[in-house]
């Protein structure tokens, strides 16, 4: 069913958004609410299974597994399949209107094995909707959306076993890993049907506003905006996401490292749209402290969205003042 009403808790803080489609996240929500009914939209069957969580992930698998055998493909030496891309890039799009369904997809479906395949999707997913926070319209949020998916092509000519290393990476190996931004400007830069912003985007995704990132050292507006947006998306995801490598930290760790990195790295006003924007999805969500204790997200607090209000059995937790400022949320408890 499709949600006829804005829901809010007592702290004025929305839950769920009016035209969200229920599934089981959001009626654990409304059931830590007190809710017993609410109104929803009359839509037909169709439209909903459409739109549904379940559907959602089915498309998600599959389009992982597309994109695996078109980056093989790359590596052993084959063109870049765009008629493939397009499709996978078509149907990605038409989840734009339903931001909770992908994100409830991608915060469930994280496989260290399929870190490599399903990051592009990721990366894209989070491109395309923070063009939508930006008021982008269709083909520049399509744009975004290609930038996302084929920011890390690059990654095809560096060794697998570099990038797949289960320890850390030798000075030389990090200057292999390095170059995968000007490799994957040259796949891109002459295949048809790849936008030049596409291949701007792949070379420009490691540069920082303070000059010191790369391959260029370019700085601030001399990079291209959809360098910038795909930064901040390549990040959130590879930092919520289990690596060979790494374990993954929870989203509200990396919100509080997205917001130092607003200060010389990442674009600030693109890193306030996108943290303002995904926050407050995690409002209602069940969590686990830094000192074991669980509770609910009931409100971000704006002034530092990495410490929001936590209600426990032992009563309301504020992160941000300082009696609780040591702790974080280690983990979302998905219900």
């Amino acid at each position: 069913m499709r949600v006829a009403e804005t829901i809010m808790n007592q702290y004025k803080a929305t839950v769920i958004n009016e035209g969200s489609i229920l599934d089981m996240h959001m009626i654990a929500k409304l059931i830590h609410l007190g809710y017993q009914k609410l109104h929803v939209y009359v839509d037909t069957d169709d439209e909903i299974e459409s739109q549904s969580i379940e559907s959602v992930q089915k498309e998600y698998s599959q389009n992982i597994n597309t994109m695996k055998n078109v980056l093989r493909d790359i590596s052993a030496g084959k063109n870049l399949d765009m008629p493939t891309i397009s499709n996978v890039s078509n149907m990605m799009y038409d989840r734009q209107g339903n931001f909770v369904g992908v994100f409830a997809c991608l915060n469930q479906l994280r496989d260290a094995d399929e870190y490599t395949y399903s990051h592009c999707l990721n990366v894209a997913f989070i491109c395309m909707f923070i063009g939508k926070w930006l008021n982008f319209n269709s083909d520049e949020m399509k744009a975004v959306l290609q930038a996302g998916l084929l920011h890390d092509v690059g990654k095809c000519r560096v060794p697998e076993e570099i990038l797949n290393k289960p320890s850390s990476l030798t000075e030389q190996e990090f200057e292999q890993i390095k170059k995968h931004p000007v490799y994957g400007y040259r796949i891109l830069e002459n295949v048809k049907d790849v936008r030049p912003t596409t291949a701007i985007a792949a070379l420009t995704h490691h540069e920082k506003i303070n000059g010191k990132g790369y391959p260029l050292g370019l700085k601030s507006e001399k990079i291209h905006l959809y360098g910038r947006i795909t930064a901040i998306a390549d990040i959130y995801d590879a930092m919520t996401s289990n690596r060979v490598y790494n374990k993954k930290s929870s989203p509200f760790q990396v919100f509080g490292i997205l917001e130092d990195l607003m200060y010389g790295s990442l674009d600030p006003e693109l890193v306030l749209i996108f943290l303002n924007n995904l926050a407050g999805y995690y409002v209602g969500d069940r969590v686990r402290l830094s000192n074991s204790m669980e509770g609910i997200v009931v409100f971000i607090n704006p002034r530092a969205i990495s410490k929001p209000v936590v209600q426990t059995n032992n009563g309301v937790m504020d992160l941000l003042v300082p009696a609780y400022n040591e702790l974080h949320i280690s983990e979302i408890l998905h219900n």
